[in-house]
Formats: C-alpha cells, structure tokens, sequence
C-alpha cells in the first residue's frame, strides 16, 4: 500500500481544552442561538401533530373544523413571535384587535 493513505497521529498530550469560550457574550450567543434552535424544532414537532385530517363521515362538523384550524394558527404564530399578539396579527394577515377578539373567543385569554 501506497504511504500517501497513511496519517501520522501525534501520541503527545495536549493542553486541556477549555469547554467555556473566554469570551462570555459569544457563549451567549450561542447558548441562546440553540435556545431559538430547540423552540423552533419544538414549535415544529407540534406543527406536524396538528396536520392530522378528519374523517369526512355524520360525526364531520365543518364550523368545528374552522375553529381548530384557526386556533391551531394563532398558537404557531404565537410561539413563532415569542407571544407577540402584535406581530402574530402582522405575521396571519389580521388586525390586531381582530386577533385579540379571535383568541378571546377561542378562550386562549382571558376576557
């Protein structure tokens, strides 16, 4: 076999390596970039529990179907906006005070 297949490893030890960076505010970044990481995996995992269809059979309400729809909406853009009512309004095309009457009617807030 051919010498250019081989690798020489180095045996010595090396220094330790530190598992906190010196720099504080890069740790926090990072700690907080997997933080946004793990709430969108999350905020996705659920997204995908929620694409179950219903049956179209006597027990199929439509208006009820609506409703879960829309209330399965608002809670994604609500978890997508860190609970901003403001920008999940933006973010679903609606008036905020349209949002705001639409989660009261939901019971997703208190009257």
């Amino acid at each position: 076999m051919s010498s250019q297949y081989f690798r020489t490893i180095n045996v010595e030890p090396s220094a330790p390596q530190t598992l906190i960076p010196k720099d504080s505010k890069l740790l926090s970044n990072k700690i907080s970039s997997i933080s946004h990481l793990v709430s969108d995996l999350s905020a996705a995992v659920e997204d995908l529990e929620t694409l179950d269809l219903p049956q179209l059979d006597d027990q199929f309400d439509f208006y009820e179907e609506v409703e879960r729809f829309q209330i399965s909406l608002i809670k994604s853009a609500l978890r997508v906006t860190g609970g901003s009512q403001v920008k999940a309004a933006r973010l679903l095309k609606l008036k905020a005070t349209t949002l705001n009457a639409k989660m009261k009617l939901f019971r997703l807030i208190e009257r």
